[in-house]
């Protein structure tokens, strides 16, 4: 059996990118195995024209690489790579690996598709012995977004109160069909005209709740998960094809 202390922030971003980077910085104090932030917590969603103006600084990364030790960090932030990309950063001791985000919203409030390049492929980590598939919001509606034999999703954020409905009917269903925990981080409060409803929350791998934050409030916790978890889910009834 392992166990993972999982940190979740749920948090608005600061229109002051430094404010963004101290808080991502602050937890470092903290005692955690994974942390979680937002979608484009380093930016903030709603800048639109200016959103190239407020990439990720290299010299930040370096430094949370620096003084993260054997753990995890997952955050969401603006990444230009020849083209710009709606990005998670996952960040551990000396390495970082990078998500661009496959689905990307143009309907209603959305304008993804005008500031980003869509990404084409996901990304799966390995992290002491846990396989975790990374996501971006809208892309929890689309499974080419996640591989097989996953233990564990993180889908970082920035859904307003329009999309509750559509996201708390999908969570347990994400959950039960790769026989994995989902740890759900979203922004909470109002970015220009967008209020976020928060809700963020960790589900296991029988799509039950076993943590949540409250909506439209900031705030942060902790829960544990164990890896009995996903051996007992998997005993009583196998939802993914065994490897031939």
């Amino acid at each position: 059996m392992s166990e993972f202390k999982v940190l979740i922030e749920q948090l608005n971003s600061s229109e002051n990118i430094k404010e963004n980077e101290e808080k991502i910085l602050g937890v470092l104090d903290e005692e955690f195995d994974i942390a979680i932030f937002p979608e484009l917590f380093y930016s903030g969603y709603l800048h639109r024209d200016y959103i190239n103006l407020r990439t990720l600084d290299p010299n930040f990364l370096g430094a949370v690489m620096k003084d993260i030790g054997e753990r995890l960090i997952v955050f969401g932030a603006p990444v230009k790579d020849r083209f710009l990309y709606n990005s998670a950063v996952a960040v551990t001791e000396n390495n970082f690996k990078v998500y661009r985000k496959m689905h990307l919203p143009n309907f209603g409030p959305f304008e993804e598709k005008r500031y980003f390049k869509r990404g084409t492929s996901p990304l799966t980590l390995d992290f002491k012995g846990m396989r975790i598939g990374i996501q971006i919001c809208y892309d929890l509606f689309f499974q080419d977004t996640l591989e097989k034999g996953l233990d564990m999703i993180i889908n970082i954020s920035a859904s307003p109160f329009t999309s509750y409905p559509y996201f708390v009917k999908t969570f347990p269903a994400r959950a039960i069909e790769n026989q994995s925990f989902l740890a759900y981080v979203n922004v909470a409060g109002l970015q220009r005209n967008l209020v976020f409803w928060g809700g963020s929350r960790v589900l296991d791998p029988d799509g039950n709740e076993i943590f949540s934050l409250q909506k439209f409030e900031e705030s942060s916790g902790s829960v544990v998960i164990s890896t009995d978890s996903l051996e007992m889910a998997r005993r009583k009834r196998r939802v993914q094809e065994e490897a031939v």
